[in-house]
């Protein structure tokens, strides 16, 4: 994406994941347990040991900018328990109390948890993190204490995540072990039949680009499931204890994906679900560092140039796309619409509206649904700075009808649209369409 560029092309409601659907809370429970010894018993046990401790009760603030409705959550599962004490009993002191003043007005502050022992005794717990700049600290008796962020994360996620389970394979525990990511639990398990073969169409929904994108990062750790195009795959998707890469910031929550074929793994990667289209290799290298291809020579295996709408399209003006792409909102034709964008733009529909839960969205839904009529008056190159070599930038008069006039009334508009070749051989595409240049 030009980085001049604010993206319009999308518009979309999240739809999310409501957790629990009564008043009373919500049990998180599994009916078989990892052993402990497998996440480590090695820790000092500050508040007591978890086999003391029958159940962990987590309140998080009603008030909170939380997305999902917020209801008490119990917690019975015994490594789940384990794990949440255990990040506990590594908290520190909080030696730094101006830290408390940093925290934002958005920070999460009436946080807490009750955790009840084997003899009926309570004890409660208060957090308040902040998560514009990462940190947070507890409160017990008075006493403040600084636990790794990662405790924070994990009890937000607890109000994303509806029915984990802690009833992890030794395959599984192994793979991401050996890269260094700890799996908390499994989000969900999913039956999915992967796409006859990987080259990908214009126009077509992006499918075939997401398995090929996600397999190229198998590769990187010497999986590849390109034989298995076609069959049906189960894909189980986890939670992680371990943030995403630098380079994917600001998304931070990392989800691993394991690809199985008759309970063999056949395919992995990490993913940042629906925070965005993003994703890495297990080793926590992005496309390019495992391909060593940049994104538009790595994607010229994966188009389909003998699609007669590719070669309709690669033989435009950049000025007839984009006529062609107002048309296609004004009549909409989504098929038309996602033809005329660059790939790589295309896989921003994967995690728009998806739930949590998810692999990846596939609701092909209307890409901008509040627009009514679309009529395109003028088009003119817009020269006005020094766009990146093979960019180009037009800025165009628009007629628009929306279907409620949520960020603006109907009438006149100017946007600005860049194009660039995504791959030579497919001619140009539209890459962003902004407000400002």
């Amino acid at each position: 994406m030009h980085r001049r560029c604010l993206m319009f092309l999308l518009t979309a409601i999240l739809i999310f994941s409501a957790g629990c659907n009564s008043n009373t809370s919500c049990p998180i429970t599994s009916p078989q347990n990892t052993p402990i010894n497998q996440v480590g018993d090695e820790q000092p046990e500050t508040f007591g040991s978890t086999k003391d401790i029958t159940s962990i009760e987590v309140v998080l603030d009603p008030d909170g900018y939380y997305t999902n409705e917020v209801k008490p959550i119990s917690i019975t599962d015994d490594k789940m328990i384990h794990d949440i004490m255990s990040m506990i009993n590594e908290s520190k002191p909080l030696e730094d109390e101006s830290k408390i003043s940093k925290m934002s007005a958005m920070a999460y502050k009436n946080n807490k948890l009750v955790i009840t022992k084997v003899n009926g005794g309570k004890k409660e717990i208060t957090f308040a993190y902040d998560t514009l700049y990462e940190i947070g600290y507890m409160e017990d008796e008075g006493k403040k204490l600084e636990p790794d962020y990662s405790f924070f994360r994990y009890m937000a996620d607890l109000n994303e995540y509806a029915n984990p389970g802690t009833n992890i394979g030794k395959q599984v525990l192994e793979l991401f072990g050996k890269y260094n990511w700890t799996v908390d639990y499994r989000i969900n398990t999913i039956k999915e039949k992967l796409p006859g073969n990987l080259k990908h169409k214009a126009g077509q929904y992006p499918i075939e680009i997401y398995w090929a994108h996600n397999n190229e990062l198998s590769k990187g750790i010497g999986l590849d499931f390109t034989k298995y195009m076609g069959k049906d795959v189960t894909v189980e998707i986890y939670r992680l204890r371990e943030p995403l890469p630098e380079f994917m910031k600001p998304r931070i929550d990392a989800r691993g994906i394991v690809v199985k074929y008759n309970d063999e793994i056949i395919g992995a990667y990490i993913d940042a679900g629906r925070y965005g289209f993003m994703a890495c290799s297990l080793d926590r290298k992005s496309l390019k560092e495992v391909s060593g291809k940049e994104w538009n020579v790595w994607i010229e295996d994966y188009i389909d140039f003998e699609d007669e709408l590719e070669i309709r399209l690669s033989k435009m003006k950049p000025e007839d796309v984009v006529r062609e792409y107002f048309k296609a909102i004004d009549e909409h034709n989504e098929k038309m619409i996602r033809a005329c964008t660059t790939r790589e733009n295309q896989l921003k529909y994967l995690s728009i509206g998806m739930n949590s839960q998810d692999l990846f969205n596939k609701n092909e839904s209307k890409i901008d649904s509040n627009i009514k009529k679309a009529k395109l008056l003028e088009i003119k190159e817009f020269k006005g700075f020094d766009n990146e070599p093979g960019v180009l930038e037009y800025e165009v008069t628009v007629d628009f009808e929306f279907q409620e006039p949520i960020v603006e009334n109907n009438g006149v508009r100017t946007r600005f649209v860049i194009l660039k070749k995504e791959s030579e051989k497919s001619g140009w595409r539209i890459d962003g369409v902004g407000t400002g240049p």
